[in-house]
Parts: structure tokens; C-alpha cells; sequence
């Protein structure tokens, strides 16, 4: 059976050569037809990101026996079969076997050589060196045997969630349809369906749907809702249709279609005790497109872990490090696949718009998480999408998934964490943003009722007026201009290292107790430092990669204003704080059922709207 597929850069994905290979000057790589020229002596590595074959993960959770390398070459040329792993800073080699590979120049012939190692740690990889003049590599694919009966059938159904992100759904199903949805030679052909949740009411259902692309209009509920909507529609299906597993994906990432088969694969000859293990795909970032954001996170009461988060994946360290487990709670919904059978009328996600959903279900339903190199997607940073609204989600989904899983901090500590960040926004002049956690905090505290009760497109824009909006600089009110060396200024900008520097700061709320020093600055919208608006009247908060911002200003009576709400809260903690933690405990699994989707989703209460209806 084919497990992965050699991968090659592309224009159309990713063109970082050393995630797919490493090689020398004599070495050349034709864009044009998908072939490698290896000139006499020259070596190529596939010991990489998406070549290299995560063995230690295949051993351990499926049934496969033997793997094989098949290669497909032109020329004569010597192919080196190894095994490495990482061990403290080195890595270790292990040299398997060594073949001479002879065909015609201009014949392309296939070879097929077994992996025979009696260490399964770290992942199998392999090299190719010329010995003839000029030969060729055109790709190839690992394999394996498998036990009589072994094969589990495997479907997947791809749930998303859309709002005005028409560009880049029509590229994605575009793609899926190219490589899969519609290719009667693709292993994935009857393998894969697709359930879209238009929160916008936007998309052209009739141009985009067919068989097996499945669009419905939701209301507004966020991801949260969206992707619960998905879930819906497919719970209703998933017997008849003989889906065996969810995939919920953002709707603005690149794919990298290999990602779903070697999914696929992976879960078809997964073993019988591990039926209900998630696989998560890492987030790399879509700017840089070797680093990684995230591969696997531990929540850790809110103070949340990225794992393996900033590593280049070009670097051969990084990569047999990325592969080591290492303790997971949950994996985001950019990429992650479970059991079909987890989603039932009594375990839906949580109607918490954005920020948290993911979390909170991971918490609830994951046991095993299998991460491993070349099953990714691409996604803008989270650090260039700057929305002043998300103040107000931050604390109160924390709270409630704290809540729900017994996590949450004692009510000294929480007025230290709601302190700490209401009172850092204060100091950058973000008033608005410190508004937004406070009233999110006393969201929190009215308990599931008020929740259960809320109409979530209603209450987001609400609160979205509430925040700052990034527009561009001419059509701001204030007459503020852009100027990048001032702005490239404060990004460079250091922290008050003195330790006099960082009391007068704390006593004075970074300056604002002092006379104004400096009349005006422009500071990034993320990663600001607070000595970037020390003492500065007017702050230009500059999104450099929309060109957008907004203007805050120095503000001593909003300031005292923020103090009292929070003295207030602090009163309001200490009287339902326990009460509310408690309230969530009880009577969050009221937010999960069924019933009560149907309600906020507005669907029929009877039958909501199946996927036929639809079609």
C-alpha cells in the first residue's frame, strides 16, 4: 500500500527547496517538468520536512510491516537508505543499506528496496548520488506491507467555516476538485466530501456545490457556530454517506494536497486501540513559509504553550526534533481530523463565537494527537491580523473553558491575570481594549443562562463597535500621516531594562502621570513597547500589513475612568466568581446539545437543514 507520496517544490504551494530536498551544485531541479538533474558526484538528501517518512509514528499507531522506497530514475546512480533520529543536540545516522541503480539514460525505470532497520525511533530518509554522467530523479513513493484484513475503510468529511473569504475557498475547492474530488485515479477519489458554513450568505452555492461539496447558509455565530453548523450537517449524513471521520479546516490556509492523503493513509492502517485518535496538522506560517507557528498546543489554563513553535523547518535538527512527542492537549481547527463518531446531539462545540471553541473541544474529546512532518497548512500569522474586538473574548472564553474542565485559577489569581492585561492595555492608551476584557469578565459572571440566551451575531456587533477599527490614515478623522522610519522606530524599540526606568513607569502608568514629553508617535498595532508611548500625547496604532491603523490618545480621565470599572469588578469577582466557575461546571453541557443549537442556529427545531434539503 502507498503511504506518502516524494514531494517536489512548486510555485503553486511552496517553493523552499530544503523542505523538500537538500542538494550541492551539481545538482538541478527542473520547475518546468518535475525532475532532478544529477550530474556525476553530485548527492541530493531527502532527509527533510515533507520527504523525510515519520517511522516512529507509523510503528506505533498502525499495523504496517516492512516499508519500501520506490524510486523512479533515469542514469546510474547510488541510492543510500538511512535512518535518523535526534538525540540530545546530535543527530544520529544509521546507514541501512546501499544500492547501485542502472537505467537506460532517457528510459525511466522504477526501483523498489526495503527499509530493514531494527530501530524504529526518528524517521527513515534516503539519498541519491550520480555515478553516471547525467542521470535523473523523477520521484517516487514509500510503501508498506500490511497484515490480511488490516486496511480500515476511511472517509472524510472536510467541515468549514466561511465569512467573505470567497477568494480563497474558490482556490481551495478548486484544488480539492482537481486532485481528489473529481480525479478517478486519485487513492482519495470516493474518499472525501466537503460541508461549507457560509456565515455571510455570500457564496454562489449553485456554481461551488456538487455531489460532493455540500454549501449551507448559517447565521453569523462565528467559527464556533460555524463549524458546529458543519458538524450538524454531517452527524445527519455521516451513516448514509459512511463517513468515518471530520476534518474541520480554516478557510483561508493553503493546502498542501499530500497533507490529506498521507491523513488518509495514516488512519486506514491505524490500530484497532487507537481507533480514536485526532491527527493535527501544524501551522506554518504563510509569509516565512518554513516557520512554524504551531505544531500541537497545551492550554495550560489559558496560559497557552505553542508547541514547537518558531522552528525552521529547512534545518534537518528542526525537523527530527518536530517529530519527538511531546505532551498535547488539543490541536487548533486550521487542521484537525477525529473520529466522525465523536459528534453527537450531546457533545457539539461551545457557543463561544471565536477564541476557545477549538480548546474546549480538544479538552473534552481528545485522547491520542498524532503530529507529524508533512501534514500541514499555510496560514497568515495571527500577529498580522489585528482586531481590536477580540479584547473581549480573550478573558471570558478562557474563563468559561476553565470553567468546564476544571482549570480555572483561584479568584486572587484571576485578579492578577485581569490586572496585569487590563492595566497594559491602559498604559499603550487602548482604553477601548480594556473596556472590552472588563465587560467580557462581567459577561463571564452572569453565568450559562445569559449565555444560552444571547443571539451571538447580535452581541458580536456590539462589541465590535465598541473597539478601535483599523482604517487607512486618510480617512482617519485625526490628521495623522505615515512615516516608516518613525514606525520601523518603534518596532526596534527596547523594554525599560533599569530597574529605576521600570518603577517610575509602574508609579507613573507609563508616563501618564507626567507632563506630556513627545506629541506625537506611530508604534505597531502587535508587539508594541510601552516606552513607545511613554509620555507621547497622540499614538498612530499602525497594522503594517493592511496599511491600516488607528489613533488613541493619551487620556488621564478615561484612565481613571478604567480604574473604577475595575475596582468595581474586583467587588463583582469576589461576590460570584465562585458562583459563576461553578454555574459553567454544572450547566455548561446544556450548551452542547443538539436542542440547543438548533435554537441559536435558528435551524428547525425537528430537521434542521439536511445537506439534500440543501441540494
Amino acid at each position: 500500500m502507498k503511504l506518502q507520496n516524494i514531494l517536489f517544490p512548486s510555485t503553486d504551494i511552496c517553493t523552499e527547496e530544503p523542505m523538500y530536498f537538500r542538494r550541492d551544485d551539481k545538482i538541478s531541479y527542473n520547475w518546468s517538468s518535475d525532475g532532478i538533474e544529477i550530474r556525476k558526484d553530485g548527492v541530493i538528501f531527502f532527509d527533510t520536512y515533507f520527504n523525510g517518512f515519520s517511522i516512529e509514528k507509523w510503528a506505533k499507531y498502525t499495523n504496517i510491516k516492512t516499508i519500501s522506497l520506490t524510486i523512479c530514475i533515469e542514469g546510474h546512480v547510488r541510492l543510500t537508505l538511512m535512518r535518523k533520529e535526534k538525540k540530545g543536540n546530535d543527530v544520529l545516522t544509521d546507514f541501512i543499506g546501499e544500492y547501485i541503480c542502472k537505467a537506460n539514460y532517457g528510459e525511466i525505470t522504477e526501483f523498489t528496496f526495503p527499509f530493514q532497520s531494527v530501530s524504529t525511533n526518528g524517521i527513515y530518509c534516503f539519498s541519491l548520488a550520480g555515478i553516471s554522467e547525467q542521470s535523473g530523479f523523477y520521484g517516487g513513493f514509500y510503501s508498506a506491507e500490511l497484515p490480511e484484513n488490516s486496511i480500515q475503510p476511511v472517509k472524510i468529511a472536510i467541515d468549514i467555516c466561511t465569512y467573505r473569504r470567497e477568494r480563497f475557498l474558490e482556490k481551495n475547492l478548486k484544488l480539492l476538485n482537481d486532485c481528489f474530488l473529481e480525479n478517478p485515479d486519485s487513492f482519495l477519489y470516493d474518499k472525501l466530501e466537503v460541508f461549507i458554513s457560509d456565515n455571510a450568505h455570500t457564496l454562489n452555492i449553485p456554481a461551488l456545490s456538487s455531489d460532493k461539496i455540500h454549501i449551507v447558509q448559517n447565521k453569523n455565530v462565528g467559527g464556533a457556530g460555524g463549524f458546529t453548523r458543519g458538524m450538524i450537517e454531517i452527524n445527519q449524513v455521516k451513516k448514509q454517506r459512511d463517513i468515518t471521520h471530520i476534518l474541520v479546516m480554516d478557510d483561508d490556509v493553503t493546502i498542501e494536497p499530500e497533507s490529506l492523503f498521507r491523513t488518509c493513509t495514516f488512519l486506514s492502517c491505524r490500530k484497532e486501540q487507537y481507533a480514536d485518535l485526532f491527527i493535527g496538522g501544524a501551522m506554518l506560517r504563510q509569509d516565512t513559509k518554513y516557520i512554524q507557528t504551531e505544531s500541537g498546543a497545551v492550554w495550560n489554563g489559558g496560559d497557552l504553550i505553542s508547541l514547537k513553535h518558531g522552528l525552521d523547518l529547512r534545518l534537518l535538527d528542526a525537523c527530527l526534533y518536530n517529530e519527538l512527542e511531546e505532551k498535547t492537549q488539543y490541536n487548533a481547527w486550521w487542521y484537525c481530523v477525529f473520529p466522525a463518531e465523536i459528534v453527537s446531539d450531546q457533545n457539539l462545540p461551545m457557543p463561544i463565537f471565536i477564541r476557545g471553541d477549538d480548546v474546549e473541544y480538544g479538552l473534552r474529546n481528545t485522547k491520542y494527537l498524532v503530529l507529524m512532518n508533512g501534514i500541514c497548512v499555510w496560514h497568515e500569522p495571527f500577529e498580522n491580523k489585528y482586531s481590536s474586538f477580540l479584547y473581549y473574548y480573550i478573558l471570558r472564553n478562557r474563563l468559561i473553558d476553565n470553567s468546564l474542565h476544571n482549570m480555572n485559577p483561584s479568584k486572587k489569581a484571576f485578579r492578577t491575570i485581569l490586572r496585569k492585561q487590563v492595566y497594559n492595555e491602559m498604559r499603550l492608551y487602548r482604553y477601548k481594549n480594556a473596556n472590552l476584557l472588563m465587560q467580557g469578565v462581567e459577561d463571564f459572571l452572569r453565568g450559562v443562562n445569559w449565555l444560552m440566551s444571547q443571539d451571538g451575531e447580535a452581541l458580536h456587533k456590539t462589541i465590535m463597535q465598541q473597539g478601535y477599527k483599523l482604517q487607512y490614515t486618510e480617512d482617519l478623522e485625526e490628521d495623522v500621516q505615515f512615516s516608516y522610519p518613525i514606525y520601523e522606530a518603534a518596532c526596534n524599540a527596547k523594554p525599560a531594562t533599569k530597574l529605576y526606568q521600570r518603577v517610575i513607569n509602574k508609579l507613573t502608568m507609563n508616563g501618564l502621570r507626567l507632563p506630556v514629553k513627545r506629541a506625537f508617535n506611530i508604534v505597531p498595532t502587535e508587539g508594541v513597547q510601552q516606552s513607545s508611548v511613554y509620555r507621547t500625547q497622540t499614538i498612530l496604532n499602525y497594522d503594517y500589513n493592511s496599511r491600516k491603523g488607528f489613533v488613541t490618545e493619551r487620556d488621564p480621565a478615561a484612565a481613571k475612568q478604567c480604574i473604577r470599572r475595575l475596582k468595581a469588578l474586583y467587588r463583582q469577582l469576589d461576590k460570584q466568581y465562585d458562583a459563576a466557575v461553578q454555574d459553567y461546571a454544572e450547566n455548561g453541557k446544556k450548551l452542547m446539545q443538539l436542542s440547543f443549537w438548533e435554537q441559536y442556529l435558528e435551524l428547525p427545531q425537528k430537521e434542521s437543514a439536511t445537506v439534500e434539503a440543501i441540494k
